[in-house]
């Protein structure tokens, strides 16, 4: 009997590509018998296209109908099917197919009554030569597979035939099958509804075949089939249903036995699953992940009737179907392509780096030189003292320990936050796990060479001239704040300032690639761990970036993430306390510092005193007023660089830096004249070295950019501002060499040896610390154990603006004893298990950098009149004079309860809480930044894209369609026909003459895309 075809087309908003699939329609060499048309709750004018047609049934439909039930809706307007030989077109919006593809399809039907089902080739609806898909079928896992895609067609598939299952748009299937089975899974509404359908049909008995030479072209509008839009949403939407089309499946076709073992593993699979997304670059497919293995887990009754369905039509084993499977062999085959492909787009399009041949080696060795040649005191060091340096904990475990909410062992204790600080110095000190301390001095050892090669990475983002990028590094690595930093023992500064360059380094690249945003994130984070103070500046330039980021713009989003689960903690107990300016605070040891004149901060001089030079100048037997007007005289060349760099080429770049260094040099002036912590009697200001390292940052781009604008007549200028930057930073460089640096070797502990000694029987012996304030009145610390470490400062205790009870007791003892008031102090002494005193060297009032700090008389007479009082203290035994100052024992017995453990479980639930927030976060972030290229899905978008992009590029002339009753074959791989244009040359060769006896060119052919080609996976805008 002759075969009756039902074409049934379903449209949702879809007039931009109905039009031609309604003229496709129109043109076919095998007209339909009967037209239904499913207008699924248009807006637009798909509904008078629709009617327009002619169609003999035209259903108004719910908008949120699936392609499968508008199907059911329109066979539901048919009368039952009167045999085999009544077939159903299932047809989308934008499923166009050429003049012979029903032919083809109804042949295939006609020949073998046992093929239920077949499938055209599927097209790219604007690169017709391209294949969308052809074929699909499932690994030995089930996971959905597509044998063909994203290839040029060249007829080397056309001898498919026998096939697990095809796509819908442009199926051709039995009306009396499609009945047979209820259409498609409800519960499978987006993806994998034809798979399953196909699955269902071969068990059922049937075949599914594809049809190469029926042509149907496809534009992914995601009525039959998920949306094919590289767009985040659309993207994550798709990645979600085809996760949750898998999970389905997979229990709908899991025996009985096996569906409590599946049930069970799907919220442990979710989360294995989300960390591969993070390794894939795919954040946005989490959700997802998660969102799909609930709806499995608990949307039983759907899965109930699917394994109905499925019994009830079911007449084949599975066995029946595993030769049309995907063998594991292919599976691993398919994947290593997508792996190379995946990192091959992780290399993208970025400009060469070209390390040795640009330069950066010698960059880096240079620098290395110079570093060892001016710190060459520190050689052999195990340990560094002085300013803000102390030694770390002993242990990696304690330096973790000291990490997130808990006790914080400083002074009498106290339960509350950690500096973020505490994390970066953990890192570090796990680096060099046999002596944290040692971490310190290669941070030193190391930190001039870190500085040049940062700044000449940064540099490689805006120039590929490998001598601005190593005078970049000459300029950031001499920088007046990061030395000052490095000769006053501010480790925290020195870290700030080797890691912005970095920040700019994957801030750049972010818009493009997830690594480089989790690496940024990362960056964000231990940079505002060691500078608060920049948070503000650091999160505007965050907004911007979110601002104008566009379609990138979750990439940007989730930046400062992992610094805020960082500082929850801190958050917390500054907003109880009500102190919101202390969360400004810098980690670390309180330094009080000088104030300095805002137009040395202008000059880049955080310390004032033009970096050392009026001292330098009066020990070379020259006149110290000279540095008034030399120092900036040297620093004119870099100034009127990047001023200059707004009226060359790149200006609005130019712009860009020089608001950086506004914003740097802003957050200086405004940390200056800020005060939020105390030592003692002296208050601790915000250094605004941190500050002054963006303010640098941006000088230096603007330089760079400045050189770009001039090209080759940028040498001599680079070469005088290098040199002028060299001999500036002369005093500060050669500080430590010259002595006038507070650093120094340390010997690994801050506490006398008889006090280490007792340590190491007690590691709570309690020592009271005395040290004479410049007012005359005198500070009074506790320290347990062998000293104070710098991973347990706290700006909790530096910050704190009111005194505890016991702190107030405590403040008691301590001028008693250092007043000769003969009050007995042994049970004051017992009772806060002290064991030692030691009254330290006075505190000096502080000056400008290079001045020799001055030391009050009030001081002096407060360290006479406590030694006096604590010779005569009957309650103190002396010991001697120390390096650390004069120490005294107590011989009375110690309150166990007070010199006892610190606190078990001290930081609660609170702690916990935070820290599995901040673990959680930090992880992900890690797991993002490690560059292992792009994920499947991505790879497999970025195809399609180029597909897309080079068909546009290509195309300039539409040729003009001729209706054909079959295609023509081909010519084989490696001959091209006359009149095309060779593939690689620029030149076309002369086509078919038009009637006018004019010769035409025609069109080139986009060649087939390598993954190098299609998949810049890192450098395109797949917002997954």
């Amino acid at each position: 009997m002759q075969a009756r075809v039902t074409a049934i087309i379903v449209a949702r908003n879809g007039a931009s590509h109905l039009e031609r699939t309604l003229e496709a329609l129109r043109a076919q060499t095998r007209q339909p018998d009967t037209v239904i048309a499913v207008d699924c709750g248009s807006s637009d004018t798909t509904s008078e296209l629709l009617a327009a047609f002619g169609p003999t049934h035209l259903i108004s439909a719910d908008a949120a109908l699936s392609f499968g039930a508008a199907i059911n809706a329109a066979t539901r307007v048919m009368s039952p099917p009167a045999g085999d030989h009544e077939l159903l077109w299932l047809l989308a919006q934008d499923s166009a197919p050429e003049p012979g593809a029903l032919e083809s399809l109804v042949g295939e039907l006609e020949i073998a009554q046992s093929v239920a089902v077949a499938g055209p080739k599927v097209m790219e609806w604007v690169a017709d030569e391209y294949i969308h898909d052809f074929g699909q079928s499932m690994t030995p896992y089930g996971a959905t597979v597509t044998l063909v895609e994203s290839e040029l067609d060249q007829e080397q598939h056309d001898g498919l035939s026998d096939v697990l299952a095809v796509s819908a748009g442009g199926m051709l299937v039995r009306h009396s099958v499609w009945e047979l089975l209820g259409g498609f899974d409800p519960a499978l509404p987006i993806v994998d509804d034809s798979l399953d359908f196909c699955v269902r049909v071969r068990l059922a008995g049937y075949r599914v075949s594809v049809v190469a030479a029926a042509r149907v072209s496809s534009a992914g509008d995601g009525v039959a089939g998920p949306d094919g839009s590289s767009r985040g949403r659309a993207s994550r939407r798709r990645v979600r249903a085809e996760r949750s089309a898998q999970l389905h499946r997979r229990l709908v076709y899991a025996p009985a036995w096996a569906l409590p073992v599946h049930w069970i593993s799907l919220i442990p699979l979710a989360f294995l699953r989300a960390i591969g997304d993070l390794l894939r670059k795919e954040p946005g497919a989490i959700l997802g992940e998660f969102s799909a293995a609930f709806a499995a887990a608990f949307q039983g009754g759907r899965v109930s009737a699917a394994r109905r369905r499925l019994a009830a039509t079911r007449t084949l084993g599975w066995t029946s179907i595993a030769s049309l499977r995907v063998s594991a062999a292919e599976v691993r085959r398919r994947h290593a392509l997508t792996r190379e492909a995946a990192l091959t787009g992780a290399r993208g399009d970025r400009p060469e780096i070209r390390f040795f041949a640009g330069g950066g080696a010698w960059t880096l060795l240079t620098a290395a030189v110079v570093g060892v040649a001016i710190l060459a005191p520190l050689l052999g060091a195990q340990s560094l003292t002085g300013g803000g340096l102390l030694p770390l904990s002993a242990t990696v475990g304690d330096l973790w320990a000291n990490v997130g909410y808990g006790w914080r062992d400083i002074g009498l204790g106290f339960t509350g936050a950690a500096d973020p600080f505490a994390v970066v110095l953990a890192v570090l000190g796990t680096l060099t796990f046999w002596s944290p301390s040692f971490a310190m001095v290669l941070l030193y050892l190391l930190a001039l060479p870190l500085a040049a090669i940062g700044a000449w990475m940064a540099a490689t983002r805006l120039t590929h001239r490998g001598s601005i990028r190593a005078v970049a590094a000459v300029l950031w690595a001499l920088s007046p704040t990061f030395l000052t930093a490095i000769a006053a023992g501010r480790p925290a500064a020195i870290i700030v300032h080797l890691l912005l360059p970095w920040l700019f380094f994957a801030g750049f690249a972010a818009a493009r690639s997830w690594s480089a945003s989790g690496s940024a994130a990362l960056l964000f984070a231990a940079i505002v761990a060691c500078a608060p103070s920049l948070a503000p500046a650091l999160l505007l330039g965050w907004l911007l970036c979110v601002l104008v980021s566009g379609r990138s713009v979750m990439r940007f989003v989730g930046i400062p993430l992992p610094a805020l689960a960082l500082a929850i903690p801190l958050l917390w107990n500054q907003a109880v306390r009500g102190n919101w300016l202390a969360l400004l605070a810098d980690p670390g040891v309180p330094i009080p510092t000088a104030a300095v004149p805002t137009w040395q901060f202008i000059l880049g001089f955080p310390a004032g005193d033009f970096g050392g030079w009026t001292q330098l100048l009066p020990a070379w037997g020259g006149d110290a007023a000279v540095a008034d007007y030399l120092v900036p005289l040297l620093l004119i060349p870099i100034a009127v660089l990047a001023l200059m760099a707004l009226l060359l080429p790149g200006a609005r770049g130019a712009a860009l830096a020089l608001l950086t260094a506004v914003l740097g040099l802003g957050t200086a002036i405004l940390a200056a004249s800020l005060s939020v912590a105390a030592l003692g009697a002296q208050a601790v200001g915000i250094w605004p070295g941190a500050g002054l390292s963006l303010y640098w940052l941006g000088l230096v781009g603007a330089v760079v950019f400045a050189a770009r604008g001039l090209h080759k007549v940028a040498l001599a200028p680079l070469v005088v501002t290098a040199v002028a930057m060299a001999v500036v930073a002369l005093p500060l460089a050669a500080a430590i060499p010259l002595g006038t640096s507070v650093v120094e070797e340390g010997a690994g502990r801050t506490q006398p040896a008889f006090v280490t000694a007792e340590a190491a029987v007690d590691d709570r012996v309690g020592t009271l610390q005395i040290t004479p304030q410049p007012d005359g009145s005198i500070l009074a610390t506790i320290v347990r154990g062998a000293g104070v470490r710098l991973d347990v400062q706290s700006t909790l205790n530096s910050t704190a603006t009111s005194l505890s009870t016991e702190q107030t007791e405590l403040a008691t003892l301590a001028g008693n004893l250092a007043s000769q008031s003969g009050l007995d102090a042994s049970a004051d002494l017992a009772e806060f298990g002290i064991r030692f005193v030691l009254l330290r060297p006075a505190a000096t009032t502080p000056t400008e950098w290079g001045d020799d700090a001055t030391l009050s008389q009030a001081a002096s007479d407060t360290t006479t009149r406590t030694t006096t009082s604590l010779d005569g203290n009957a309650a103190l035994a002396p010991v001697g004079d120390t390096a650390f100052g004069r120490l005294w024992r107590s011989e009375a017995p110690t309150d166990a309860a007070v010199n006892g453990q610190i606190p078990a479980d001290a930081g609660g639930v609170f702690g916990l809480v935070t820290g599995i927030i901040a673990v959680l976060v930090i992880g992900a972030t890690v797991l993002l930044s490690v560059p292992t290229g792009a994920g499947r899905e991505a790879v497999r978008q970025a195809h399609r894209d180029a597909i897309r992009r080079a068909s546009r590029l290509s195309k300039p002339v539409k040729p003009t369609r001729v209706a054909r009753p079959s295609r023509p074959a081909r010519p084989k791989r490696g001959k091209r026909p006359a009149g095309r244009r060779a593939k690689g040359t620029g030149t076309a060769a002369a086509g078919p003459a038009s009637p006018a006896g004019e010769t035409a060119a025609e069109p080139e052919r986009t060649p087939d895309p390598t993954p190098a080609d299609a998949d810049r996976t890192e450098d395109t805008d797949h917002d997954n």
